[in-house]
């Protein structure tokens, strides 16, 4: 490649609604100078990660923006906890992400993400070790607060079943079915869920929770089943040597699938107290041997999944002195830069919408239009219009002339 960079900085979450804050999105109300400055002296639009009308989860926002197409490529989302924690993912293994939560007697879903567990994790994984299942194999990993990663392998095993997440609390916990060959894969899965819940029930860590007024990690969630996702890597694709800056295992394990190096720079925490100036100076080191480098933050979409509107407010102004960060130090003759996010999540409904997300371009190659401020309305109006995820890479890799001729 030459010696000209790209950036791509991601906050999950990024959009909202004019219910988020009397009438403003947490993006309009945020004081964002840094974003400002990109979005007055840059080109505009909004962007629909997947396409129009579509809620998308996290897992298949990052493959469009990343220019994989998820109605080819995506097997589903467990494999790519497994990568993002650092393991090798196997052939003939089938892969779930799973979720610490808090389920009553009757299978209702009272908290997805057990308070967001932070500590006992340990003690968690140790005794859903311990779990004897006939003729599969497994492993399970605790991961990040409530996330983990669960490993089946055995005969005749597949990722052609439902979730046992229902998605949303209040809800009665699914038994997992077979959507195509999995009936066996299912019966497994349902016969894991229970026993998870019969060693967790009487844990220490659960004990002390509860005398804490904290919700038990009493049960493990399952979905997203998958196998490994076979794909050129964006070097055979682009011929651009990248890396990814983050902290969940997702966004790590969907780059790592793609062939980005992974870098979780001291301080990365995914959440709303990572430390985000470490993200950009990692970023900024990266760029020194690397063509490309994504920088992903998450604590706008926490916030926003715990109705939390002033703390995605704050988390974005937090954002926005990681985007200064940026504007001073990079070389700016030769470097171009996209700020998105992967989907809306409001702050009311908690929880993923199909609403689409700021983008803007910033760098010496842009044309630049009238919209003066970030912003989910201002942006609607720049001279980018509606864009698509699969366009991201391809929009920015153009600026400097890394894309191919199509046609003669």
């Amino acid at each position: 490649m030459s010696n000209k960079k790209t950036v791509l900085f991601i906050v999950d979450g990024l959009g909202g609604r004019p219910t988020d804050m009397d009438g403003e999105t947490c993006l309009e109300a945020a004081d964002t100078p840094n974003l400002d400055k990109m979005a007055s002296e840059g080109i505009n639009g909004l962007l629909h990660t997947v396409r129009r009308g579509v809620k998308p989860g996290s897992d298949v926002a990052h493959l469009s923006i990343l220019s994989y197409d998820p109605d080819e490529d995506y097997t589903g989302r467990g494999v790519f906890e497994v990568l993002g924690y650092g393991i090798d993912a196997e052939e003939g293994c089938i892969y779930f992400r799973t979720n610490f939560a808090t389920v009553d007697e009757d299978n209702i879903v009272q908290d997805r993400r057990a308070g967001r567990i932070k500590e006992g994790q340990e003690e968690l994984e140790e005794a859903i070790n311990s779990i004897e299942l006939e003729d599969v194999d497994f492993d399970f990993r605790a991961t990040h607060q409530h996330r983990g990663f669960l490993m089946l392998k055995g005969e005749d095993l597949t990722h052609e079943v439902t979730d046992t997440d229902p998605h949303d609390p209040g809800l009665t916990m699914n038994k997992c079915r077979s959507t195509g060959n999995g009936d066996k894969t299912a019966e497994v899965v349902n016969e894991f869920v229970e026993k998870s819940r019969e060693v967790m029930k009487n844990l220490d860590i659960n004990e002390k929770r509860e005398e804490e007024g904290k919700p038990p990690a009493n049960c493990l969630i399952l979905r997203g089943a998958s196998v490994v996702m076979e794909e050129e890597s964006l070097k055979e694709r682009y011929g651009v040597e990248s890396a990814c800056v983050g902290a969940g295992p997702l966004y790590l394990g969907i780059a790592r699938s793609v062939g980005m190096e992974m870098i979780k720079p001291e301080g990365a925490t995914g959440d709303v107290d990572s430390d985000l100036i470490a993200k950009a100076k990692a970023a900024e080191e990266e760029l020194k041997d690397k063509d490309f480098v994504f920088i992903h933050v998450k604590g706008a979409d926490n916030a926003a999944h715990d109705h939390e509107a002033e703390k995605k407010k704050k988390f974005l102004e937090k954002v926005d002195g990681a985007v200064g960060h940026l504007i001073e130090n990079l070389d700016w003759e030769k470097t171009h830069m996209v700020f998105t996010g992967d989907h809306t999540t409001p702050i009311d409904y908690g929880n993923h919408t199909a609403e689409p997300v700021p983008v803007v371009y910033y760098g010496p190659r842009v044309r630049t239009d009238g919209v003066e401020e970030i912003g989910e309305r201002s942006c609607a109006q720049g001279d980018l219009g509606h864009m698509d995820g699969l366009e991201v890479l391809p929009v920015l890799f153009n600026l400097n002339d890394w894309i191919e001729k199509y046609g003669s």
